[in-house]
């Protein structure tokens, strides 16, 4: 019973012992093949000295870098949406659920709700001036509406007076006779053209004794008239204040006012508008720093 058990034994060791050299040849066959083929490609040798070089210092760190370039590869070449497709990452509703879910939903309005009744902005009867009459709608009035109380076309009588500040003729003097007669007498004695500072012909007798009437209702020695409030403001400004002063200023002052500080090149100190604790707090830092700097006011 035991030969024929033997015969096979000794067969397989054979075959296997035969086998391995060829396997041997063709893995170093394969070796040598690649290493030519990457011996064309630049900066290979260093790759290939770095990884003999490691092998021989640290044969399991050549096993841990491959384990994890076969992770990295494999990490690759998986499908990242394998869990999806599988439907293990949703979970299943039934028609009823589904619904009552979509019942239950209540869209975000795009907009606010509007008011129930429409506030009509003030309406101006007649002329447009100075000081016109206007009229006050109440809540949900349309001053448009013919069968209104009044009629925005012949309520003459109807409304308030009011000064219009929204107009350059606030003061009425548009329309004032004696002032369009002075104007007219400008134009035929200086004429019209171009304007500029007073050292380049912008200036003419009538500004300085303008000048010199004002100097003498506000009883100082002098006074400097600008065309435009805007440039006033912005001129002022750095008139007075140089580069290393420190401007302490609101941040609701006007766009004027905010040019001439940043011309200034001052340093400036902001503070919330109408928050006086907080100009407070910058008052004594200041106060601070002039200490510990010696800084004279």
């Amino acid at each position: 019973m035991s030969a024929p058990t033997s015969a096979p034994s000794n067969a397989g060791t054979t075959s296997v012992a035969s086998t391995l050299p060829e396997l041997i040849v063709l893995f170093n066959s394969t070796w040598a093949t690649l290493g030519a083929w990457t011996s064309s490609i630049p900066g290979s040798q260093v790759a290939w000295r770095y990884i003999k070089a490691s092998h021989q210092d640290d044969p399991f760190r050549t096993v841990l870098e491959l384990l994890l370039v076969f992770f990295i590869v494999r990490t690759y070449a998986q499908s990242r949406t394998k869990g999806e497709q599988s439907g293990k990452n949703f979970v299943k509703l039934t028609e009823k659920e589904i619904d009552e879910l979509v019942h239950e939903w209540q869209p975000e309005a795009l907009l606010p709700p509007a008011p129930r009744t429409t506030q009509y902005p003030p309406v101006i009867i007649g002329a447009t001036g100075p000081r016109p009459r206007v009229v006050f709608p109440t809540p949900g009035q349309d001053p448009h509406d013919p069968l209104q109380p009044y009629d925005v076309t012949t309520g003459a009588n109807q409304g308030k007076v009011v000064l219009n500040l929204a107009s350059s003729n606030f003061a009425g003097l548009a329309g004032n006779e004696r002032i369009k007669d002075k104007a007219v007498a400008c134009l035929k004695r200086y004429g019209v053209g171009s304007c500029g500072p007073p050292g380049f012909y912008g200036t003419f007798d009538v500004h300085m004794e303008l000048e010199r009437d004002i100097a003498a209702f506000l009883s100082v020695p002098s006074v400097i008239m600008y065309s435009h409030s805007f440039s006033t403001i912005s001129s002022v400004i750095p008139s007075f204040s140089k580069r290393g002063d420190i401007i302490v200023a609101d941040r609701g002052v006007n766009f004027a006012i905010q040019k001439g500080i940043q011309i200034s090149r001052s340093n400036i100190r902001w503070y919330d508008h109408g928050d006086y604790e907080a100009l407070e707090r910058i008052l004594e830092q200041i106060h601070k720093e002039d200490k510990k700097y010696k800084r004279k006011l």
